[in-house]
């Protein structure tokens, strides 16, 4: 069997293009997670304000919004004929620069919820407007809109998101949340076009919050999820913006709620021939969690994590922007997070807009080496540095 190749760029990563993985945010990590303790929601973005866009001869556009709930007929009404609107710290820009399109317009919307937040996707033609609800109604917080003359995405500059699968036994007791994180990835946009994900050795040595140095997965069980973000943002010099918890049982219920997972296999993996397969929910697992029969061991395992991600994108790339809603939506109730609707939203829109030659994937190969107390360890060296280098900007060159 041969060793995987663990370093691939939009250039020449075989089958999809790897810059959909940025979409599977949540459940698509496969190890993933099952129903767990509440978390403690962050609140909606405080930074709204009510815009109206620049002057314009140009006649209010009549706009059809269908059968969608008044608010947010509302909300597309006042968009697209120049009116007042809520938006986001990020969208504040853009409302101010639109430019009504004369005619028609004809605005449909799905609707979903993460993480205790409605959420909305607007498509009309080649615009798609994000909104979520907050106390006191929709705002828009993302989008593109040429219609309008904003040709560039307002999706927010370069950041990290970390998705962590857990080794919880549920169904022997143990929470998600204080288990050993079983993988760790690390997806990143850099703003510009570019992204990538790095799979996170689970082994790496490095300083653990609290005090002392253990493997990095450790982190998770030592102190949750905040602390395993705090692990890798000490290792890496890399801050992620937040994280996206899962565990075994969710995941298999996510790859059932989508008929399955279609993935490229590199190599067989025990049941799982090389080449495109679609696996049901205990081959996902099995998939995305095997080490022992691959040549690489863990370092391969980390890889096929990324390529299970890149099966989840595509599901949803192949539905469209208005399908963001509905995935979020699937995940959800199967995950731990501290992302925000507005932060998950426009994360997952990058996939979009993105350069397919400015995407990478990676998983650093670091050498293996005994802890004081005789742990076999992985060693983070240089090279493993680099690489977290060359991704502090959200994507990999």
């Amino acid at each position: 069997m041969r060793v995987l190749p663990r370093r691939l760029t939009g250039r020449d990563a075989a089958g999809p293009p790897l810059a959909v993985l940025v979409v599977a945010l949540a459940g698509s990590l496969a190890l993933a997670g099952c129903s767990s303790p509440e978390p403690e929601p962050r609140p909606a973005p405080t930074t709204t304000s009510t815009t109206t866009s620049k002057s314009s001869s140009t006649p209010a556009p009549v706009v059809d919004t269908g059968d969608m709930p008044a608010a947010l007929a509302d909300l597309a009404v006042n968009w697209y004929s120049g009116g007042d609107v809520a938006s986001g710290a990020l969208a504040v820009e853009a409302a101010a620069q639109r430019e009504p399109a004369p005619g028609g317009v004809a605005v449909e919307a799905t609707v979903g919820a993460w993480n205790e937040q409605k959420l909305a996707v607007l498509t009309a033609g080649d615009d798609v407007t994000l909104a979520v609800a907050g106390p006191d109604g929709w705002s828009i917080v993302g989008g593109w809109w040429p219609s309008l003359g904003i040709e560039e995405p307002v999706l927010g500059d370069q950041r990290h998101v970390l998705l962590i699968g857990s080794d919880a036994r549920e169904k022997e007791g143990q929470k998600i949340d204080r288990a050993r994180g079983d993988a760790l990835q690390l997806l990143g946009v850099n703003g510009a076009g570019g992204a990538g994900i790095v799979g996170i050795p689970r082994d790496l040595w490095v300083p653990i919050p609290g005090g002392g140095t253990a493997k990095i997965n450790s982190a998770l069980l030592q102190g949750g999820p905040e602390a395993q973000v705090q692990a890798v943002a000490d290792a890496t010099g890399i801050q992620p913006q937040g994280y996206i918890l899962t565990g075994f049982e969710g995941f298999k219920s996510i790859v059932a709620d989508l008929g399955g997972l279609t993935l490229e296999a590199p190599v067989p993996v025990k049941t799982v021939p090389e080449g495109t397969s679609t696996l049901d929910p205990d081959d996902a697992l099995m998939f995305v969690r095997e080490r022992k029969t691959l040549p690489g061991g863990d370092f391969d395992r980390s890889f096929h994590q990324g390529v299970a991600l890149l099966g989840f994108a595509v599901h949803v790339l192949g539905t469209g922007p208005a399908a963001l809603a509905e995935s979020l939506t699937l995940v959800d109730p199967h995950v731990q997070t501290n992302l925000t609707a507005e932060e998950a939203l426009t994360f997952a829109a990058w996939t979009y807009r993105l350069d397919l030659q400015k995407i990478g994937h990676d998983v650093p190969e670091a050498p293996y080496g005994r802890s004081a107390d005789g742990q076999s360890i992985l060693v983070y060296d240089d090279g493993v540095q680099a690489v977290f280098d060359d991704f502090a900007d959200g994507a990999l060159k």
